[in-house]
């Protein structure tokens, strides 16, 4: 279990970064791609706490390992948000925006992301479940490329909407924010407060935008169990 839980340590890190970091969403599937076949004969490449759900309601993996799982791809993307902050210094514009965000309600147009999320997160848990755990694409040698494809089409498709299709991608990109506030130097100004009050206020909409993730994924793994009951 301790190599599979660095593995997937190392994989979600690096997804989260590059979903950060990154301007060309091509460059996230590309390293997506390389990164799962880089773990997948470890861990099976989740690198995204919906999609460990998704194979625990699949059957292919117990509530410890799920929650195991979990736990490690949090805290890499926690190491990931304060990379990027590092990398990336406070950006003033976002700090603007946080400020006309603070008179607004949190779930301003929340309807529309969610249904993007929910379809999104969908479509990345079935595809992975077919490519990676069915009978009949057992020992396939595309599934890397299958799931980053899903991912850049959603993310192309979707592009208006920004949505992650992953909760540790959400977490890590609320955090962002404080993180490079702090590494600028900004900790106890008005600057970092304003930070910190939009991270305070937006908590309830990013744990809502999780919580629709893991009903995408749920939903995936009931379809798959529907369409191919004999596949255990």
């Amino acid at each position: 279990m301790r190599n599979k839980l660095l593995i997937e340590a190392v994989g979600t890190f690096f997804l989260c970064l590059a979903a950060l970091v990154a301007t060309n969403p091509l460059s996230v599937a590309a390293l997506l791609c390389a990164l799962i076949y880089m773990g997948a004969p470890v861990s099976l490449a989740h690198y995204n706490p919906a999609v460990s759900f998704a194979f625990r309601l699949r059957g292919r993996s117990s509530t410890r390992a799920l929650w195991s799982y979990v736990g490690v791809q949090l805290a890499a993307a926690l190491l990931a948000a304060m990379v990027a902050g590092f990398l990336l210094g406070h950006d003033t514009e976002h700090a603007k925006g946080a400020v006309d965000a603070l008179s607004e309600s949190a779930f301003a147009d929340f309807g529309v992301v969610a249904v993007v999320e929910l379809l999104g997160t969908f479509a990345l848990a079935f595809v992975i479940l077919m490519v990676g755990t069915s009978r009949l694409t057992a020992g396939n040698s595309y599934f890397g490329l299958a799931i980053a494809a899903v991912v850049l089409g959603v993310s192309g498709t979707f592009s208006e909407f920004n949505p992650t299709m992953n909760p540790a991608v959400s977490l890590a990109s609320s955090l962002l924010g404080v993180f490079s506030a702090i590494f600028d130097g900004l900790i106890g100004t008005k600057t970092f407060v304003t930070e910190s009050l939009f991270l305070a206020k937006i908590a309830p909409r990013v744990l809502a935008e999780i919580a629709v993730q893991f009903v995408g994924a749920a939903l995936a793994a009931g379809l798959f169990r529907k369409l191919f009951p004999e596949d255990r």
